[in-house]
């Protein structure tokens, strides 16, 4: 067993170590992934709870860590998890980040939906330590809780994970030996643990509950809404039958916050005013007062259809921060009514934050308890859910997703087809082309229909039949959308080929064809195989169109920090050193300071000094830059091969004795 185990798990680096065991970084020969092993403290009491392991072994959700297994290793016991990319909520708050109501929210709901699966396993599974290093952030945005005290779960009596400033009152008693009568850690433990971490997340300051919860209410309030504070203030309550009694509860009390907000209840009270002073007139006239309250109404319609007309403007115009503030104003109007909704969910689509768009419909829309999900337009929402879960590659949970919309009654044979060519990608092209005749029954035109069959032909790998159907689609339509889809689909295919010349062409005529407001795919892909084409043929003329496409890119206002990034990368390597620093200051100023930013410019330094003559190079610059970007890289924990590059260039630097005088 403990050869076997040894063979199978390779240490990589330890990760830390808390309460509950040590805690590694490990990767499965067998699997062929980075892995998690935790040492489990107080192993030798646990050796024999095959049943407590199968349970932890079974969990399944998107906001915990799989558990794969329980090995021993030289007399210890490990817990084997999958490893979690990403800064946990204490790395966050370390870098100096700062966080949205709204995020936190989300946030909010996602831990207490993954504490709410654990307190109702059967027997219940209780974390006991919850705290900001326990909490990640994924790439893509979300939480994931980690590092389950598995022997406190699995002993019952044990003590694990005492942490001071997060830990509830109970577990300071049971840590101390203090008031031990009757102490019994349950489900109100976590809760006050969450608290405690959003708490610390928004004043940056620990509980402290020696004086039976010391909490800054000034501070806390004068950063969040009094909804967000008074959710707080329940859950770190001193006494458990004060909190929130599950986490359950905890999550509805996330889900309405915007009803129980300081400014929604303005409106819901200038509202009663308005209909009291209404009913007031209407002993004098009741024609009068009548008049007055459709007026009224139609008004507050007619506004919240103007908000709605601006959010489809701004996410058009791809201005997604503007369209966020519409729509935060437009459900406070009426927070009832999915369009608006809609848009916003759209736009987080567009952006391509998939997951942060599956979220949001998940939380703020199917749970949000104001929304009627029986009203005209569901389907569409849960079409977009569907289609961002196809975009992440989870083809299961997408047909799930249009499943569901055909049961609120969807006829649009848009949906019909998409939900084909889902099924096609996963395997099942049987049923995608019975789908796909339900599409063409309900009367999809014949564009939609080659771009379809183009999708199924492109997911069984029949590439010429695809690139011929995507033809005739383009030959056919009048359809912006399905023009640049056919277009980038077809590059995709040539690319796959290391074609790289046609994959060019094709992107080539789809910026030229398609207008301004399509264009930026297959710009952004333009660029990319003209970066490739350079490296291959060494051709410069490539690198300068690639230049020229990332200037247009920022000239339409769709930067991005890989934009800037880019455009650094190739103005140096074109001798463009004056340009490469103008767009590294830039990036600093408008992302903030990060080892990456430190490595260009160290690299940069790199440049100019050789463009000098020996006596009159200093590399002081390229050393502070150099050191920057080392301790920024460590903290980030991430894998750069440019990072190693960096360290030769170093260390020839220093062998030259350069740096002796620095």
């Amino acid at each position: 067993m403990e050869n076997s185990s040894l063979n199978t798990y390779k240490i990589v680096r330890k990760l830390g170590e808390g309460g509950g065991g040590i805690v590694y970084l490990a990767y499965h020969t067998r699997l062929q992934k980075q892995i998690v092993l935790k040492e489990i403290k107080n192993s030798h009491k646990i050796k024999n709870c095959r049943r407590e392991v199968d349970i932890l072994k079974g969990l399944h959700h998107t906001y915990l860590p799989e558990v794969y297994d329980f090995i021993e290793i030289d007399g210890h016991l490990y817990t084997v998890m999958s490893y979690i990319p990403g800064k946990s909520f204490q790395q966050l708050v370390q870098e100096g980040h700062r966080f949205k109501q709204s995020q936190l929210r989300r946030w909010g709901m996602q831990l207490c939906s993954a504490l709410d699966y654990l307190h109702n396993q059967k027997p219940p599974i209780i974390h006991s330590d919850i705290k900001p290093a326990n909490i990640m952030v994924t790439p893509q945005g979300n939480i994931c809780l980690i590092d389950f005290n598995i022997s406190f779960f699995l002993d019952g009596t044990a003590m694990v994970g005492y942490t001071h400033g997060y830990s509830s009152p109970e577990q300071k008693s049971i840590a101390f030996h203090e008031n031990m009568e009757d102490v019994i850690l349950d489900d109100k433990t976590d809760i006050y643990s969450v608290g405690a971490v959003f708490y610390y997340l928004i004043t940056k300051e620990k509980i402290n509950y020696e004086n039976r919860n010391l909490i800054n209410h000034e501070l806390l309030e004068s950063k969040v809404s009094q909804a967000f504070a008074n959710i707080i203030y329940k859950a770190t309550a001193y006494k458990k039958e004060d909190r929130f009694q599950s986490s359950n509860e905890m999550l509805k009390a996330f889900q309405q916050m915007p009803k129980k907000d300081k400014r929604y209840q303005k409106v819901v009270k200038a509202h009663k005013l308005t209909l009291l002073f209404s009913t007031f007139l209407l002993a004098a006239s009741i024609v009068l007062a009548g008049v007055g309250i459709h007026e009224l109404k139609l008004e507050k319609v007619d506004h919240y259809n103007s908000l709605v007309k601006q959010q489809i403007n701004y996410r058009q115009k791809k201005n997604y921060k503007k369209e966020e503030k519409i729509y935060q104003e437009a459900i406070k109007l009426i927070p009832d009514s999915l369009q608006s909704y809609y848009q916003n969910a759209l736009s987080l689509y567009e952006k391509g934050d998939y997951q942060e768009c599956i979220d949001f419909i998940s939380y703020d829309i199917e749970l949000n308890e104001k929304v009627n999900m029986l009203q005209e337009g569901n389907a569409d929402v849960m079409y977009v859910k569907a289609c961002s879960y196809f975009e992440l590659g989870k083809y299961n949970q997408a047909i799930k997703n249009y499943e569901q919309l055909f049961r609120y009654g969807s006829s649009n044979y848009l949906h019909y087809r998409d939900y084909a060519i889902t099924l096609a990608y996963n395997n099942n092209e049987a049923k995608a082309n019975k789908i796909l005749q339900k599409a063409i029954d309900r009367g999809m035109k014949e564009d939609s229909i080659y771009f379809a069959k183009g999708e199924i032909s492109k997911a069984m790998n029949r590439t010429d039949e695809a690139i011929n159907y995507f033809q005739l689609c383009l030959e056919k339509t009048e359809d912006d959308n399905l023009k640049e889809r056919s277009y980038v689909l077809i590059s995709d295919i040539y690319r796959n080929q290391n074609d790289f010349i046609k994959c060019r062409e094709t992107l080539a005529n789809a910026m030229n064809t398609l207008p301004v407001e399509r264009q930026l795919i297959s710009i952004e892909r333009l660029i990319q195989v003209d970066i490739d084409l350079a490296q291959k043929t060494n051709d410069n003329s490539y690198q300068k169109e690639a230049i020229d496409l990332l200037d247009k890119v920022v000239a339409n206002h769709w930067g991005t920090y890989k934009t800037y990034d880019n455009l650094v990368i190739l103005n140096e390597k074109l001798g463009n050193y004056t340009q490469a620093s103008k767009y590294l200051s830039y990036m600093k100023k408008t992302y903030g300071d990060d080892y990456n930013i430190n490595k260009r410019y160290a690299f940069l330094e790199i440049d100019l000094q050789k463009e000098k003559s020996n006596e009159k190079r200093n590399y002081e610059l390229f050393h502070t830059y150099y050191k920057k970007a080392k301790e920024l890289y460590k903290k980030e924990g991430k894998n750069d091969t440019e990072m190693q590059l960096l360290d030769d260039v170093y260390h020839q630097v220093e062998e030259g004795g350069w740096l002796d005088n620095v």
